[in-house]
This record gives structure tokens, C-alpha cells and sequence, in this order.
């Protein structure tokens, strides 16, 4: 099988949300409007940024603190990360379990959408936890790669891009009753798939530049479209790539 281009995975996406683009808008809701609060509340702090003052007090008032007062500001901040932490790992498991669906989607055009369980499939018993572990796991290692230099972190998180669904495929040929698929087999995997193929994947991701600054214009409203297009087309491009290997 030959490898398609971009315009090809485009425009069969575009062919597949044809006279369907409700079912694709309400599939990817979640995220887009994840997205759009995104932007709104980056634009909110430049603004507040620009008007904001330092206010000498506060740091006169941090030496008057005691010991019992340090403890308690650092479990307030410890209690805050892990909830940002807990809020993340959410965000990640929609992403992925919205991904999943537009898999099964660009696989079985015809296939009917349920908006709610196609999106939450992520949480599922089939997936769930293990997905919590595999995203930490991805995390970890590009983590490390980054501490060398950030070219080789870069360079990794192009290699491990298809870790998930990568998973979602080895998970499905498992037989039942089998130990699942080890988290770095899906990591390997996903490796050997995008083998050659890291630079061309980051130009389709430059390609969605000029929608994403338009969408921006557009106070992020144009998210609606472009996630579930960006989602389609990026699902369209594994599914390709694993065709081809």
C-alpha cells in the first residue's frame, strides 16, 4: 500500500464528515471547548499581565511568616498540583478516548456516533487505568529525553506519537484471558511505525498553523470545526501508517 499525502488524508476526511459534520462537532465537544476556554483564558492573563504591579508588601509580609504557616502554604501547593495533576491526566484520557472513536470512525465510515460514550471510552473498564499508566509512562520518557537537550525531547515525542493508538491496536488483537500489552511495547510500536516518517508528520501538524491562527481571530469559536477536523485527519494518518507497515 503507498503512503497518502496530506492533501489525500484531508480531503478523505472531509469526504467522511460530509453531511456529518454535527456528528463530528458534538464527538469532539469536550475538546474544543477545553480549547476555546484555553485561548480565552491565555488572552485574559496577557491582558492582566500587562496591568499588573509588584507589590513590595508582599514580600515584607513573607518574613513575618511562621514555621506552622510555611507547612500549611505547602500543603495548599501540594494539594493544588495534584488536583491540576489529576485534572490533566481528565483532559489527556478525553483526548484519548476521542481519538479512539475517530479511529473506529475513519475505519468504518458508516459507523453511527454516540457523542457521549464514544467520547468517555477512555474511561472505560477496557481502558482506563491503563491508560492513566501508559500516559505517565510516554510522559516520563520524553521527560528524560528532554533533559539531555530539547531537540532530543522533541525528537522522541515525534517517535512516540502513536503510543495510544498503538495500544488501542494491540489491545484489540490480545486474545481473551491474555496479559494485557506492556506499555512499552506500545511505545516500541509506535517507534518502528513512525520509523522515517517524524519529519512528514510535523509538517502535517505545521499544515493546521494558519487555521489554528484563524480559529484564534475567531476568539478560538472556530475550535468547533477544526478539532474534530485535525482529530479526523491525525486518526486517518495512523491508520495509513499502519496500513503501510
Amino acid at each position: 500500500m503507498i503512503q497518502k499525502t496530506r492533501a489525500e488524508l484531508k480531503t478523505e476526511i472531509k469526504q467522511l464528515f460530509k453531511g456529518r459534520w454535527k456528528d463530528a462537532i458534538l464527538l469532539c465537544i469536550i475538546i474544543s471547548l477545553l480549547t476555546i476556554f484555553g485561548v480565552m483564558a491565555n488572552y485574559s492573563d496577557r491582558v492582566s499581565s500587562g496591568s499588573s504591579t509588584t507589590d513590595d508588601t508582599t514580600f515584607k509580609q513573607l518574613g513575618t511568616l511562621t514555621g506552622s504557616d510555611i507547612s500549611l502554604i505547602l500543603a495548599v501547593i501540594a494539594g493544588f498540583l495534584l488536583v491540576q495533576v489529576g485534572v490533566w491526566l481528565v483532559v489527556q484520557i478525553f483526548r484519548i478516548g476521542t481519538s479512539y472513536a475517530m479511529l473506529d470512525w475513519v475505519r468504518q465510515p458508516e459507523r453511527q456516533i454516540h457523542p457521549v460514550s464514544d467520547s468517555t471510552v477512555g474511561f472505560t473498564k477496557r481502558y482506563g487505568w491503563a491508560l492513566v499508566g501508559l500516559i505517565i509512562y510516554k510522559t516520563v520518557l520524553i521527560f528524560l529525553w528532554s533533559l539531555l537537550l530539547v531537540v532530543p525531547g522533541i525528537i522522541k515525542a515525534y517517535a512516540y506519537s502513536q503510543t495510544f493508538y498503538a495500544y488501542k491496536d494491540l489491545l484489540a488483537t490480545t486474545p481473551a484471558g491474555q496479559t494485557r500489552p506492556r506499555y512499552r511495547d506500545a511505545v516500541t510500536r509506535s517507534r518502528q511505525l513512525m520509523h522515517g516518517h517524524k519529519w512528514q508528520l510535523f509538517v502535517l501538524h505545521l499544515s493546521f498553523l494558519g487555521w489554528e491562527l484563524l480559529s484564534i481571530l475567531t476568539a478560538g469559536i472556530g475550535q468547533l470545526w477544526l478539532v474534530p477536523y485535525i482529530y479526523g485527519v491525525l486518526a486517518n494518518y495512523y491508520d495509513n501508517l499502519q496500513a503501510i507497515n
